[in-house]
């Protein structure tokens, strides 16, 4: 394995708000020389890469592609904190890297360095017992889960709960399933659920919570999910979602 390690270039007037966690000085940036050699040697390790691994993939992924040098950079990101199943389904703690380093026994004594955090992340590779088949399970589909089921049963299956997508996802192993479940989408959309006071609850139970300011059950869904509620749904405008914010935030 080679290890090459620089810092970006940025404009000398630049403040870093977080010197007093990484302790750099701003002068430090400026050797455009020693960057770019490290950059092409990057470049070249790319050509040569199938994929791109990053442990918090939302962070890395987009703070890289947005970089000139890496405009054309094409070839999948896994993320070891989403993607991969490094931890056991039942492990209690963080997932944060360090708790993943120390989980498979590597030893942490720097940390707030990019390439320390490549070092750490190459060592737990080298201690995966199964890897091949830990990137085979990183690059499989997400499948949402679409039905009243407890949490605990979902749990049970494997589905985690996602509260930003507000859903219950896992890898899709090609498992069977007494539910539906459809591919995961980005595009989620505020519906709202029509049913009577006396059916509140069947509502609730999908996951549909009570919106006081508009007066109606609501939840994020992909609209591929819609034809496999039990009741009548509708999509709300984005209109009358920024109506209710501001009167929301009129009356605070």
């Amino acid at each position: 394995m080679s290890c090459l390690s620089t810092l970006l270039y940025v404009d000398s007037e630049t403040k870093n708000n977080a010197f007093l966690i990484n302790k750099i000085p701003i002068e430090t940036t400026q050797n455009t020389v020693m960057q770019t050699y490290i950059i092409d040697s990057l470049q070249r390790a790319y050509q040569l890469a199938d994929v791109v691994v990053a442990h918090n993939k939302d962070f890395d992924q987009p703070l890289i592609l947005n970089s000139d040098w890496a405009g054309f950079w094409e070839k999948p990101w896994l993320c070891t904190y989403k993607d991969f199943e490094l931890f056991p389904d039942a492990y209690p703690g963080k997932r944060d890297l360090i708790s993943l380093a120390q989980f498979y026994g590597v030893g942490v004594n720097i940390s707030h360095r990019a390439i320390n955090d490549c070092l750490l992340l190459a060592e737990v590779f080298n201690r995966v017992p199964n890897l091949q088949e830990q990137f085979r399970i990183a690059q499989l589909p997400i499948i949402e889960a679409i039905c009243s089921k407890s949490d605990e049963v979902l749990k049970e299956q494997g589905f985690k709960w996602n509260y930003d997508q507000q859903g219950w996802f896992k890898k899709d192993k090609q498992e069977s399933f007494d539910f539906p479940v459809i591919r995961n989408s980005k595009i989620r959309h505020i519906f709202r659920a029509f049913v009577s006071y006396d059916e509140r609850q069947i509502a609730k139970d999908w996951g549909f919570t009570w919106n006081s300011e508009r007066k109606a059950w609501e939840r994020l869904l992909s609209p591929e999910a819609i034809d496999l509620m039990p009741f009548p749904v509708v999509q709300l405008e984005k209109d009358s979602i920024d109506k209710s914010l501001a009167t929301t935030k009129s009356a605070n």
